[in-house]
């Protein structure tokens, strides 16, 4: 019995050890395996790897037969068959599987951009859920606080030692906070019934109160990792190679392209038996097909090039967004650090110094503040996932 007992212990301990232990991370991971978007996208690019590897293939032979019934000028039926294969050059069959690897890897990117842009928005949800959490914790502090305080001015009216106009005050303050923190518990829902539906709709264990997010980074090194790894400039880089290679694959096109098979006709008791050899020369619209491949060509270069520029312009501007937060919020924790203006404020009131109607705008006016600094502290961390989307 003794040792079921350590054994049960030993489990409990170990459970509230790996909940504890809960991380933005862990929860993306979890996200990331469920997302039902996620997983279509990945059976969608499946397909069109498959898709892309018979565009590589020349087509299929092609078979004809004909019957012709007896006529008045020639004795007994005619019958004729034919079987070809068609080709092009064969340098065409190798720029052509050069471009559909192209093709695979850009479903590939796109399938990473997908799974990038639902991971930042979990991440974001995530980085709200924590806010609210430690606003629901605040405010409940708050609300233990208001309504002790409503209780012993209630109490001292009732002993005829009271003011009720103070009184009301407290009550108002006590409602005043009831409602913030039911609109908190509201948020709170709100972000978890989001987070499900990423989630695959299926339940997630949330037990998460600190963002955990890593800070410490160079500006530079962000701006050479993003326009190296950064997915969207991978994308476009490889729009830009494969319409190039289509270019090639389209000049390829416009050469002859060649057919040998083996035909046969019968014609009463007479077999003619033989090779057939043919060539396809397109004439019409060879020039217009290429000008439209060049054309697009120079226009995703273009586009490639001007995704650079715009990377670098974002990653600028949200790194000097970050620093700017960090800034602020550095202040607001130097500032809060060294004044604790509700202590102050008991004891004044307590002492008879300030009013209950002085005290209430005064304790007003520094959860303000503080609210202030939970929000900077969000929008910080809102800031530094974007800054770091393209890791995801």
């Amino acid at each position: 019995m003794k040792n079921k007992i350590i054994f049960l212990l030993a489990l409990l301990w170990m459970i509230s050890v790996n909940t504890s232990a809960q991380t933005i991370q862990d929860i993306l991971k979890t996200i990331e395996k469920n997302n039902l978007e996620i997983q279509a996208g990945q059976k969608f690019l499946d397909s069109k790897e498959q898709e892309y590897k018979h565009t590589v293939l020349p087509e299929g032979p092609e078979f004809s037969y004909g019957y012709f019934p007896n006529n008045s000028n020639n004795p007994g039926p005619k019958e004729t068959f034919q079987i070809s294969q068609s080709f092009q050059m064969p340098f065409f069959y190798k720029n052509q599987s050069k471009y559909s690897k192209l093709l695979v890897e850009k479903e590939q990117v796109s399938q990473n951009l997908l799974r990038q842009e639902i991971l930042f928005q979990a991440k974001s949800l995530l980085i709200e859920y924590i806010y609210y959490t430690k606003m629901e914790q605040e405010l409940k502090k708050r609300l233990e606080h208001a309504e002790e305080l409503f209780d012993a001015y209630q109490q001292k009216l009732e002993n005829g030692d009271g003011n009720v106009l103070e009184l009301n005050k407290s009550k108002l303050h006590v409602l005043h906070l009831q409602n913030q923190l039911k609109r908190n518990i509201s948020e709170l829902n709100r972000i978890k019934e989001q987070l499900v539906y990423l989630n695959g709709k299926q339940e997630l264990y949330l037990d998460i109160s600190t963002y955990k997010i890593y800070d410490n980074y160079n500006a530079d090194s962000v701006l050479q990792e993003r326009l190296a790894n950064g997915q969207e400039i991978v994308f476009s880089k490889i729009q830009s190679e494969s319409s190039e290679q289509l270019l090639k694959v389209t000049k390829n096109k416009q050469l002859p392209e060649f057919s040998v098979g083996y035909g046969g006709e019968t014609v009463a008791d007479e077999k003619f038996r033989g090779v057939i050899v043919g060539v396809s020369i397109p004439l019409w619209g060879s020039t217009s097909a290429i000008k439209s491949a060049r054309y697009q060509s120079e226009y995703r270069q273009l586009n490639h090039q001007l995704m650079i520029k715009q990377v670098q312009t974002e990653v600028n501007v949200q790194v000097e967004k970050v620093e700017s937060l960090a800034n602020s919020l550095n202040d607001f924790k130097e500032t809060l650090s060294q004044v604790n203006n509700i202590e102050l404020l008991k004891s004044a009131k307590d002492l008879g110094e300030i009013s209950m109607i002085e005290y209430f705008m005064e304790i007003s006016y520094f959860y303000q503040v503080y609210d202030e600094y939970l929000e900077i502290e969000k929008e910080y961390y809102l800031a530094l996932a974007e800054l770091f989307k393209y890791k995801l």
